[in-house]
């Protein structure tokens, strides 16, 4: 009889043993920390895969922390992310940031992976500092056989070379396209100094069959520009530009301009991944050669100019935003000017609700390379040259509700 109940008594820990492999899950809080991740670049499926133990969602107004990326271009072709992490509600005032660089030869995957780490580190803290650490575990690990590069060991002394070339092609039986796009640019970035040449030359060539008639269009264009800037102290820089450009869109046939600027930065340049504010001035002289007489009777002339441009560009919880205001002027003639705005946002109107957009406005008195003659019906419907106007306006705008779930991290990416 004993050894029935003790036998009774062995199976039945065996069953609670073995119904505890089975059926372990994680304890269920009343609460846990979720995250927003703000952030245009990531591969947010890649990151959801890689943090399962995180409650991502998808309305900042039901996060405990946000996790804010920018970034800036490096003087190595690569990219400066800055991931900040903001807390909110019981968390408002912990606020962290961390930094990660890539050069011009990471890979996308290479990308995803820097930044999860930056990832993973910021949102232990918070796990540590509200007591959820206990429960996550952590494996630290080094990369094989790799090391910190000697940031003194540069062969090419900081500079970097890009060549880029591509081609388009289409046909049909009754219409041609084709167009070829070479770039060359060099770029070396310092503390102290940005200098960067860029070289440009495209070809754009269009035919039609219209009755058994063939028409033809075919537009060319070169750009060679070279850029050295100085930075003065943490607010302001200086530089001087040159630039040749040759383009059949704007009957000209060479043109040549050296200009000069100052720069103010009403923020100091170590916040830009945030915040900048600028006010910069040019001024410089342009020299012309057209390929066809212009409406003012000139083949050629030699114009000095002067532009102002006020610009703001903001990355903050809320939303982005980049807009900027120039305006222009020749000197002979002040009434040959052009004012240019440019904006392109992304902002958090409500809890749900979101608008976004872009937009180009011109207002245009200073197209001095007009050729003589009216457009042929054909100059105009293949765009050959540029016509007269006194404005332009490009605009994208858009809004954006969103409602549901917002704690699903489920990943299926079946079909």
């Amino acid at each position: 009889m004993m050894s029935k109940i003790t036998l009774l008594g062995i199976l039945l820990l065996f069953f609670q043993l073995n119904n505890k492999s089975y059926g372990q899950a994680p304890i269920e809080k009343k609460h846990s920390l979720n995250f927003f991740l703000d952030c245009h670049d990531c591969d947010f499926s890649f990151v959801r895969q890689k943090l399962k133990f995180v409650s991502f969602v998808r309305d900042p107004k039901e996060a405990d922390v946000q996790i804010l990326v920018s970034d800036s271009k490096t003087g190595s072709g690569g990219k400066k992310y800055y991931l900040n992490f903001i807390g909110l509600n019981s968390l408002k005032g912990q606020d962290f940031e961390y930094g990660y660089t890539s050069n011009q030869l990471d890979s996308d995957d290479d990308i995803r992976r820097g930044l999860l780490k930056r990832l993973e580190t910021g949102i232990l803290q918070y796990y540590s500092k509200t007591g959820y650490f206990d429960e996550l575990d952590i494996n630290l690990g080094m990369r094989d056989g790799k090391r910190v590069v000697d940031k003194y060991n540069d062969p090419w002394k900081k500079w970097v070379f890009q060549v880029d070339a591509g081609s388009y092609l289409k046909m049909e039986a009754s219409k041609n396209e084709y167009s070829l796009n070479t770039e060359v640019q060099s770029e070396k970035v310092t503390e102290a100094w940005k200098t960067k040449f860029k070289g440009e030359y495209n070809i754009d060539h269009e035919s039609y069959l219209d009755n058994g008639e063939k028409i033809v269009n075919n537009q060319n264009s070169t750009d060679f520009s070279a850029n050295y800037i100085k930075s003065l102290n943490p607010r302001w820089s200086a530089g001087i530009f040159g630039e040749y450009l040759s383009d059949t869109y704007i009957n000209t046939k060479n043109s040549e301009r050296l200009y000069a600027g100052l720069e103010y930065n009403i923020f100091p340049w170590d916040m830009s991944n945030r915040k900048v504010f600028i006010l910069r001035y040019t001024t410089g002289v342009q020299n012309y050669v057209y390929y066809e007489e212009t409406i003012y009777n000139k083949i050629r002339e030699i114009r000095a100019y002067q532009a102002i441009k006020l610009e703001l560009q903001l990355v903050q919880p809320w939303g982005t935003i980049e807009s900027s205001l120039e305006g222009s002027n020749y000197f002979h003639d002040f009434s040959k000017n052009k004012l240019t705005f440019n904006s392109k946002f992304s902002v958090r109107l409500a809890k749900q609700f979101s608008v976004y957009g872009k937009m180009k406005a011109q207002v245009v008195h200073d197209q001095l390379y007009l050729s003589k003659g009216d457009a042929s019906l054909e100059d105009v419907l293949l765009q050959r040259r540029k016509l007269a106007t006194t404005y332009e306006v490009k605009m994208e705008i858009g809004l954006r509700f969103t409602f549901g779930s917002i704690y699903n991290s489920v990943i299926n990416e079946r079909f």
